[in-house]
């Protein structure tokens, strides 16, 4: 019996064994199964980054474990929860713990429920989505988790409880384009002004309060009402409080009409209505191309701008509910109300941000005495500001043209008292007559492509040098002097033909006694920017900067600065290699005022930053070619990179010019150019060149 019992206990204690080990084994391949799925790899891609741990990561797989759908509502929950930000291990287990609670396995999509729209706003909630839809693109994860298409829908809905919703597109402001970079924009605004100066009569720029207002106006974005009252695309903006506190949603199907019907009953009551609205977060660029085909031509811009926009997902609307109550009419929301104009000129082809004027107020949409209030305020400030000019005799042939209104409302209002201002046979409704022009010659979206290229901020450039042996460089500089060199240089006998760029470029390939250098500036698309001549002569230890020539559009943005820094380098470079600890001085050939296209020299002021001083002296370039004439109208400038400067020796100069004439101008022998024989003597006659301030004083 005791033979028996211990013979049993053996194969109790193997069996025990191998059920241990069976039981071990499927833990082990349960634990791989869990830990090598897609769905750790999504856990690991979207939410590890978020702060998620091991152990918590592989709750969630055993509490997910069954259904896709599930998965992916986890995936949403948490980046709401989160809102694209780390947390710790304790919020992460509340997370989990909620999710149970708020998730449930019917047919019915669970809804997240925000009490407004901030939570959708900010770059670090738009960045995490980002991630969740590039994960979700790959086909083999679209098959495991059961997705069709391209696409791609969250699982849950999210309902906003307060959405003031509002038929209005929000224009990025100019604080956002900046990045609030204080600095960058006010450098931004007194650049334009000085661009702006430079127009050939008063008549052609706009005035500095002008100027300013449309600053002001686009600091933090203005809204753009949407043609609701015809058909409408759906596209509306849902804000809490103020308009730059909003998120852009589409109204879907059949609930466009539906939200246009309450918008157009509430004219007279307010502009907009408070709703609780359901949504749908989608990926941005497939959804976005599927209802820019269903848009008419004027709302097409507006979804164009929704692609480019920070934001990495798109919001339907699939429902809503207007708001009643004691709080819905007391309600407020608050927007800019504007009118928009220009300067009148028959000759230009497009609009120009740099020649346009906004009136603005900042108005409560919501309460219908203050908004219609504030409209009136900003007609009477357009009216006044008008009067004031056209009773200017120094501005006696400036016109304005209407452009576009915030609506459809305030244009009607602005049409009725321009009717009201020129009715009377008065001189000064003989003005408004004839120098205020009613009727638009824009479609607004233009007018807003127009401002987004201006305050374009294109900080991701690199610089390439011209080589004659690299052909792609050859191109470019084609590119470039065909786009803007040859537009910076209209006179034809201060312009250099590409033909004896390219024999310069090759000159200097084996060169001893110079550098030559054709720098050109591209953004990341390839685009040439802006470029720049100049030498290094290593007899002088100088270095002469021929030109720095930025794509118009692009002026004043500081692409110059970065360039002129660039050649700094450059040069310093040269000098070192030259066994120079830097170059001696810099100097620079530019337009003396006076024969400058420009009425205000804009350019004075950048050259003047760098401490740049014009030399006494008559400085003539001889003629570039034998079809081409002397140019006389030209300052020769210089620049010390380490110490301050009254006065320059004659001899150095004259090497300098010498050297350049021979180098960079291809003029064999400049001695027996009657240009540089003249500058020559004029130079040791006087021994000492003084230097005199570029700008005096400032003359504004």
């Amino acid at each position: 019996m005791g033979v028996f019992f211990s013979v049993l206990l053996n194969i109790i204690e193997i069996v025990l064994s191998v059920l241990e080990f069976l039981a071990l084994a499927a833990s082990v391949v349960t634990f791989f199964v869990l830990m090598l799925n897609k769905y750790s790899k999504a856990l690991k891609k979207i939410l590890v980054p978020l702060g998620m741990r091991f152990f918590t990561r592989l709750r969630v797989l055993v509490l997910c474990r069954r259904s896709p759908l599930k998965k992916r509502a986890f995936l949403e929950f948490s980046l709401l929860k989160t809102g694209g930000r780390s947390v710790s291990t304790a919020e992460w287990r509340s997370i989990i713990n909620g999710f149970k609670a708020f998730y449930t396995d019917s047919a019915s999509k669970s809804v997240y429920v925000l009490s407004n729209c901030t939570p959708l706003i900010g770059e670090h909630f738009s960045r995490a989505v980002q991630v969740y839809f590039d994960y979700f693109q790959d086909e083999k994860v679209k098959k495991a988790f059961g997705m069709k298409g391209d696409l791609i829908e969250w699982a849950i809905g999210i309902r906003i409880e307060e959405a003031y919703a509002t038929p209005t597109f929000l224009l990025t402001g100019l604080l956002a384009r900046y990045e609030e970079n204080w600095a960058d924009f006010i450098r931004r605004y007194v650049s334009t002004a000085y661009m702006t100066e430079t127009e050939e009569s008063d008549n052609d720029k706009v005035l500095s309060n002008e100027l300013y207002m449309t600053f002001a106006w686009l600091l933090w974005g203005p809204s753009y009402e949407l043609k609701h009252d015809s058909y409408w695309s759906g596209l509306c903006q849902l804000s809490f409080g103020d308009e730059s506190n909003s998120v852009p949603a589409i109204a879907d199907g059949r609930i466009a009409p539906q939200i246009a019907k309450c918008f157009r009953k509430n004219v007279g009551r307010r502009y907009g209505e408070l709703m609780s609205v359901e949504l749908t977060l989608l990926n941005k660029g497939e959804y976005l191309r599927r209802m820019r085909q269903k848009v008419i031509p004027d709302e097409a811009y507006f979804y164009e701008r929704l692609e480019g926009e920070e934001s990495s997902f798109s919001l339907r609307i699939d429902d809503f509910h207007v708001r009643e109550g004691y709080k819905s009419k007391k309600y407020y929301s608050t927007a800019y109300v504007w009118l928009l104009f220009e300067l009148e000129d028959e000759s230009r082809y497009a609009f120009q941000p740099k020649t346009s004027l906004a009136f603005f107020e900042h108005a409560n949409l919501t309460d219908m005495a203050t908004y219609q209030f504030l409209i009136e305020t900003l007609l009477n400030k357009c009216f006044l500001h008008f009067a004031s000019v056209f009773g200017n005799g120094a501005y006696e042939g400036r016109k304005y043209r209407f452009v576009c209104a915030m609506n459809k409302d305030i244009e009607v209002k602005f049409l009725q008292k321009y009717a009201e201002r020129t009715a009377e046979n008065s001189a000064d409704a003989q003005a408004f007559r004839t120098r205020l022009l009613p009727e638009p010659k824009r479609r607004p979206a233009n007018a807003f492509a127009a401002f987004d290229e201006f305050f374009a901020q294109d900080t991701e450039y690199s610089f390439e040098e011209a080589d004659a042996a690299e052909k792609n460089t050859i191109t470019d500089l084609a590119c470039f002097y065909a786009d803007i060199y040859m537009g910076n240089f209209p006179d034809v006998n201060e312009r250099e033909s590409f033909e004896n760029l390219l024999k310069y470029l090759q000159n200097a390939a084996d060169a001893e006694a110079y550098k030559y250098h054709i720098v050109l500036v591209k953004n990341k698309h390839g685009t040439i920017m802006a470029g720049a001549i100049f030498d290094y002569f290593k007899r002088t230890n100088c270095a002469v900067v021929e030109f720095i020539a930025v794509r118009q559009n692009l002026q004043s943005a500081g692409i110059g600065s970065a360039l002129y820094h660039h050649i700094l380098e450059t040069i310093s470079k040269d000098a070192f290699e030259n066994g120079k600890l830097r170059p001696e001085y810099v100097f620079c050939e530019i337009d003396a005022p006076s024969h400058s296209r420009a009425q205000v020299k804009k350019y004075l002021y950048f050259w003047d930053k760098y401490k740049f001083m014009r030399l006494n002296m008559q400085y003539v370039q001889p003629a570039l070619s034998g079809t081409q004439k002397p140019v006389k109208g030209l300052w020769l400038t210089v620049s010390s990179l380490h110490k301050m400067l009254t006065k320059l020796p004659g001899k150095l100069v004259a090497d300098v010019i010498y050297d350049y004439m021979k180098y960079a101008m291809g003029i064999a022998e400049p001695d027996r150019a009657p240009e540089y024989v003249k500058m020559k003597q004029e130079l040791f006659t006087l021994g000492e060149v003084g230097l005199s301030k570029l700008i005096e004083h400032d003359p504004v």
